[in-house]
């Protein structure tokens, strides 16, 4: 079964686009759903993290921790550049971070 992701035409990008925005869409309908059972801050998630493995463990079952490796890694590296480029990129910095400059995007991030 083949996914449909659209544009139907044009560039890979766009669809990864479009793919990103669903996804990010769907995660914050399980979290919004967290905070409105009356969960706060870690609570929610902490639920929305086993929700999410229990919906996803499907994945798992058909791809190897290489695959999953590979995904994981893209969409931490989207994250660092979407953050850094809109400006909180430090809520992704851990407290200890002692770069230079905590406002610049190390090649090490990515």
């Amino acid at each position: 079964m083949a996914i449909l992701v659209e544009p139907l035409e044009g560039a890979e990008l766009d669809r990864l686009i479009t793919a990103l925005l669903n996804a990010t869409g769907a995660v914050h309908q399980v979290v919004g759903r967290g905070i409105a059972a009356g969960g706060e801050g870690v609570e929610v998630i902490g639920r929305s993290a086993e929700r999410l493995r229990a919906i996803l463990a499907v994945v798992a079952e058909h791809h190897g921790d290489e695959e999953l490796r590979v995904i994981t890694e893209f969409l931490a590296i989207a994250t660092l550049l979407i953050a850094e480029e809109e400006g909180f990129a430090a809520a992704f910095r851990p407290d200890d971070d002692d770069r230079d400059d905590p406002d610049d995007l190390h090649a090490d991030w990515v």
